[in-house]
C-alpha cells in the first residue's frame, strides 16, 4: 500500500511538472527533451509496475496496481503529445516566418512594378498631352489653355469637362483635323471610343453642331489614325 501512494503521488507529481513545462517561458528545444526523458521513465515505470502486478495475490493490490499502470501509460502519452506539439508549433513557427518573409518580399516587388508602370504612364501622358498642345497652336493663348486643361483631366482622372470658355472654330484646323489630334493622344493613353467623342463634344461644341451621334460615326478607327501618325512622324 505504501509503494502504490508514493508511485501515485510521484507520478501525480511529474504530471504537474510536465503542465508547468508546457507553459512555461523556455526553449521548445529543452521542453521537447524534458518530455521524452519524462516519456521513458513513465516506459521505466510501467515495466517495473506490470512485474509488481504478477507478484500480488490480492486482488484489491492488482486494482490498485493496475490503476498506477494506466495512469503511467496517461502521463507517458501526455509526455510525448507535448513533445510532438513543441516540435510542430516550432516547425509552424519557422514556415510562418517564411510565409511573411515571402508575401514582404512579393508585396516589394509589386509594389516596385506598380511604380515603375506608374512613372511609364505619367511619362506616356505627358508625352501625348505635349504632342496635343504642340497640335493645337493654331488657337489662342486663353483657347490652348482651356483645352490643355480639359485633357488633362481627362488624361488623369478620366473627367470630361466644360472648357472655362467656348472654344471658337479656327480656320486652320479642320474638324477632321481635330478629331484626329484628339483621337491620336488618347487613343495612346488606352482611352475608350465613346469616352473620346463626348471629350470633343463637349470640349469643342462649335465644331459639331450636328450633334454627338453624328460626331460618333465621323470618329475614324484607331488603326487609320495610328497609320496618319506614323506617316507623319516618317
Amino acid at each position: 500500500m505504501a509503494i502504490f501512494i508514493l508511485v501515485f503521488i510521484l507520478l501525480i507529481a511529474f504530471l504537474a511538472i510536465a503542465l508547468l513545462l508546457g507553459i512555461a517561458p523556455i526553449s521548445s528545444k529543452a521542453k521537447s527533451r524534458t518530455m521524452y526523458v519524462g516519456a521513458t521513465l513513465m516506459i521505466l515505470i510501467a515495466v517495473m509496475t506490470c512485474d509488481d502486478i504478477d507478484m500480488q495475490t490480492d486482488l484489491t493490490a492488482k486494482i490498485r496496481f493496475h490503476t498506477v499502470l494506466i495512469f503511467t501509460i496517461a502521463v507517458g502519452y501526455f509526455c510525448i503529445a507535448v513533445a510532438y506539439m513543441e516540435k510542430y508549433n516550432t516547425v509552424k513557427r519557422k514556415n510562418q516566418k517564411l510565409e511573411e518573409a515571402f508575401t514582404a518580399k512579393e508585396q516589394e516587388k509589386v509594389s516596385i512594378l506598380l511604380e515603375q508602370q506608374n512613372e511609364k504612364q505619367k511619362a506616356l501622358l505627358q508625352g501625348e498631352l505635349e504632342w496635343l498642345a504642340n497640335k493645337i497652336k493654331m488657337f489662342t493663348e486663353e483657347e490652348q489653355k482651356a483645352i490643355l486643361a480639359c485633357a488633362y483631366a481627362f488624361a488623369e482622372h478620366d473627367l470630361i469637362v466644360t472648357p472655362s470658355i467656348v472654344i471658337q472654330q479656327n480656320d486652320i484646323c479642320s474638324q477632321q483635323d481635330l478629331i484626329y489630334f484628339v483621337c491620336s493622344a488618347f487613343f495612346n493613353m488606352g482611352k475608350k471610343r465613346c469616352d473620346i467623342v463626348s471629350f470633343l463634344y463637349k470640349v469643342f461644341p462649335l465644331y459639331f453642331p450636328a450633334g454627338e451621334s453624328v460626331l460618333a460615326k465621323k470618329m475614324p478607327g484607331q488603326e487609320r489614325v495610328k497609320e496618319r501618325r506614323e506617316k507623319e512622324n516618317n
